[in-house]
């Protein structure tokens, strides 16, 4: 964590006031650490307060959205940026103000635990599409065991809903993009624009029952996890050794997990976790690299 980075710095200035009081003899010496000690001082204040506005480095959370003809489900997720496991706590919050300026607050707030490059659920809330009440949603997560007796949220979402009065909610982001929410036709093209893509499809070539059965596993941990991507996933099977088959899962023509297929379901379930987690792995690594071309 960062408040670890601060507590090496704050080290290091003991270690130079130490120096400071052995070196008596010389008045330049002392004044160079002096100023060492100035300049670190200051660094670590600057970090500090740095650090608390810095969110979903590690751990990122974000508010799905889901629209239907009369609600919108507002689902809280989280999901591990780094290879490391977490043990973490998280509180989802909405505030909600009515037409006479009553507000109220409710709380969902419970611990997890989340594996290296894991994505999970956490809670939902629903909004009817025709409420007149504005909504902020926040959604923080806490790490559980931290050096820093003051660390703050390491994860971050925040929206603002509120009637657009054309039948309709309007959807602040925590970005300050704004989305509309109204009923449109299924097969209406909604683009990133609006606040919605285009999901990835997760496609199937396969030729046996195993490999179906594999598919069906995949995709319904894909399905749960809520995962968001313009990417496709194919899961295809090919002759293998003797009777067995072999089955590949690609992510964007990418190959991210292979094996020789059983028809055992214990194992076709542990194969489509190790599969999908590799897949999440893989997402996350094309979603770094764009990120970097956008700031160079």
């Amino acid at each position: 964590m960062k408040s670890q980075k601060i507590l090496n710095l704050l080290k290091l200035t003991l270690l130079l006031q130490l120096l400071l009081g052995v070196s008596n003899n010389s008045s330049t010496m002392k004044m160079v650490i002096k100023s060492v000690c100035s300049l670190i001082v200051f660094f670590m204040l600057s970090t500090s307060l740095l650090a608390q506005e810095i969110y979903n480095q590690e751990v990122k959370a974000q508010i799905n959205i889901e629209r239907t003809s009369e609600f919108v489900t507002f689902t809280a997720t989280a999901e591990n940026l780094d290879f490391s496991d977490f043990s973490l706590r998280y509180e989802f919050m909405v505030f909600k103000v009515d037409g006479n300026n009553n507000s109220s607050k409710t709380s969902q707030a419970n611990r997890f635990f989340l594996k290296g490059n894991e994505k999970k659920i956490l809670s939902s809330v629903t909004i009817n599409n025709n409420s007149d009440d504005k909504s902020i949603l926040l959604l923080l997560i806490y790490p559980l065991e931290s050096s820093d007796k003051n660390q703050g949220a390491i994860g971050k979402d925040r929206l603002v809903v509120y009637n657009d009065g054309q039948g309709g909610l309007k959807i602040e982001l925590d970005n300050e993009q704004k989305v509309n929410v109204k009923e449109q036709p299924e097969d209406q093209d909604t683009s990133a624009k609006d606040g919605f893509f285009l999901n990835g499809l997760v496609l199937q070539k396969t030729l046996t029952k195993p490999g179906r059965d594999f598919y069906r596993y995949f995709y319904s941990e894909y399905y749960n996890k809520q995962i968001k991507t313009g990417k496709n996933i194919l899961i295809e099977e090919v002759p293998g050794q003797r009777r067995s088959t072999r089955i590949s899962v690609k992510v964007d023509g990418q190959l991210v997990w292979q094996f020789f297929s059983r028809p055992q379901k214990e194992f076709l379930k542990d194969m489509a976790d190790r599969a999908l987690d590799r897949s999440i792995m893989y997402l996350q690594q094309l979603a770094q690299q764009k990120e970097s071309l956008k700031r160079y």
